[in-house]
């Protein structure tokens, strides 16, 4: 599947929702798992949105973290690039330092920039 996983997961996001779930969905969406596989993945990460992620990390930032481990210091760094150097729900959303939706597709870029 050649579509980028911040793109699938901003439009999963817009029409449903959980900043966490919408990354991982459009995480297993990209590697060519059908909706029904992806969402069933997606939904284990569901608890994780809305600051509830360890540390109140932000649930798109805490599921890529989860997608790709070992990399997980460039997914921050990145994210912090976009997010005006936020990891934490509680900093961004109250804040309005970017929308949720952003939050999503800025996760899902940190994710699609491991491919390259």
């Amino acid at each position: 599947m050649s579509e980028k996983i911040s793109e699938i997961a901003k439009v999963y996001h817009k029409e449903h929702g959980n900043c966490a779930v919408s990354v991982t969905y459009g995480y297993w969406r990209a590697q060519g798992k059908s909706e029904e596989e992806a969402l069933a993945l997606a939904m284990e990460v569901k608890q994780f949105s809305g600051g509830r992620a360890p540390d109140g990390t932000c649930g798109a930032l805490h599921a890529a973290k989860l997608l790709a481990p070992q990399d997980a210091a460039k997914l921050v760094e990145i994210f912090q690039q976009g997010a005006k150097g936020c990891t934490r729900c509680q900093e961004i959303r109250p804040n309005a330092v970017i929308p949720c939706n952003r939050c999503v597709e800025l996760a899902g870029e940190a994710l699609d920039s491991l491919k390259k």
